[in-house]
C-alpha cells in the first residue's frame, strides 16, 4: 500500500552547469560576445528536485566542496524542498562543475566536465549514512557513483533500489549491482553497454531488456526517445510508444523519467502504469526550457498519464 507521505533518498551527483551562448556564429579559438548562464544540475540533483515536485520527501546525498558552487547547489535544493542534511562536505575539493560552449542554435560544441569529487562518495563516506538510507521508502542511485560504491551500497540497502545508468561510459559501473536493483532505467545505448547486446532494432532492444531481467533486475525500463519505452519484468514485457510533445529542451528528460519511476514505485503502480508515469514525466520535462520543469507536479503527471491512457 502506498504511503501518504513517502520518503526517498537519492545518492549521486549535484553540480553546477556553466553555459556559454554566443550571440552569433561561434568562432573557435576566439572570444565570442554572448551570454553566460549558471545553474544547478547533475543527474542526482535533477531526479531529487523532480521527485520533490511530485510530492515526495527527498534527501539528496551528493559530495560538495567548500565553495561558492556548493552554496548555489544548497540554495537551489532549499528552494526545491530537497534536503542535503546527509551530504558530506570536502574542504579540499571543488564542487562538481560542467562547463560548455554552445553554437548559435544552442547545441553544445565543446565541454569540460569536472566531477572528480563524486569519487569521494566512497563506502567509508556512506557507511555512517546507511541506517538513514534504510529508513527511507526507496533509494535512487545514479551511476556517477564509482563501481566500488555501487557494488558496496546496493546489496546493503533493505529498501527498493532504483538506478539510473547516466551515460554509456558510466553504465557499466552498475553491472555487478544488477541483482540488487528493483528498477533500472537505461537508454538503448546504455543497455547495450550493460548487456553486450547490440541494440539496433525492436528485437535487439527486447533481447537487452530480457538480459537485464535475467541478470536479476526486477523491473527494466529501456527508454527509446521518441519511440517510447521497452519495459519488462520476470512475467511480462511491454513496448509503449512515446507521446506527442512540443520539444523545447530535451535535457533532463531521462532524469524526469527516473524520478517518475521512483514515484510510481512508492505509489505501488504496476509495470504499465510505471512506464506511463515515466513517459508522462519525460514529456512534461521536454516541453520546458529548464532542466527541471516548473510545470512538474503530481497533478500534472497524473493528468498526462490519463491522456496517454486514452478513453477508458
Amino acid at each position: 500500500m502506498a504511503k501518504a507521505h513517502p520518503r526517498c533518498a537519492v545518492v549521486g551527483a549535484a553540480n553546477i552547469d556553466i553555459g556559454g551562448f554566443p550571440a552569433g556564429r561561434l568562432s573557435m579559438q576566439d572570444s565570442n560576445p554572448g551570454r553566460i548562464a549558471l545553474s544547478a544540475g547533475g543527474v542526482g540533483r535533477n531526479i531529487a528536485c523532480t521527485l520533490s515536485r511530485l510530492g515526495v520527501e527527498v534527501e539528496l546525498i551528493a559530495a560538495l566542496g567548500r565553495d561558492a558552487f556548493a552554496e548555489t547547489i544548497r540554495a537551489d535544493c532549499m528552494r526545491s524542498g530537497v534536503s542535503l542534511a546527509l551530504s558530506p562536505t570536502f574542504e579540499d575539493a571543488g564542487s562538481s562543475a560542467y562547463l560548455f560552449i554552445a553554437d548559435a542554435a544552442g547545441d553544445m560544441q565543446l565541454a569540460v566536465s569536472d566531477m572528480e569529487i563524486c569519487a569521494r562518495l566512497t563506502p567509508d563516506a556512506l557507511k555512517p549514512r546507511l541506517d538513514a538510507l534504510n529508513g527511507m521508502d526507496a533509494v535512487i542511485l545514479d551511476a556517477n557513483l564509482s563501481e566500488e560504491t555501487l557494488c558496496w551500497l546496493a546489496p546493503r540497502l533493505t529498501v527498493p533500489v532504483i538506478a539510473d545508468a547516466v551515460s554509456t561510459a558510466k553504465a557499466g559501473r552498475l553491472r555487478n549491482a544488477l541483482p540488487w536493483l528493483r528498477v533500472l532505467k537505461p537508454n538503448a545505448i546504455e543497455a547495450e553497454a550493460l548487456t553486450g547486446v547490440a541494440v539496433a532494432d525492436d528485437e535487439s532492444v527486447w533481447q537487452a531488456m530480457r538480459a537485464l531481467v535475467d541478470a536479476g533486475v526486477e523491473r527494466v525500463f529501456i527508454t527509446l526517445g521518441e519511440r517510447g519505452v521497452c519495459c519488462g519484468d520476470a512475467l511480462q514485457g511491454l513496448v509503449l510508444p512515446g507521446p506527442s510533445v512540443k520539444l523545447v529542451n530535451a535535457t533532463g528528460a531521462g532524469d524526469a523519467f527516473t524520478a517518475a519511476l521512483a514515484w510510481a514505485e512508492l505509489r505501488g503502480l504496476d509495470l504499465r502504469q510505471s512506464a506511463m508515469a515515466g513517459l508522462a514525466a519525460a514529456a512534461i520535462a521536454v516541453e520546458a526550457m529548464q532542466t527541471v520543469s516548473p510545470d512538474m507536479s503530481e497533478a500534472a503527471l497524473t493528468r498526462r498519464m490519463a491522456q496517454l491512457a486514452g478513453p477508458a
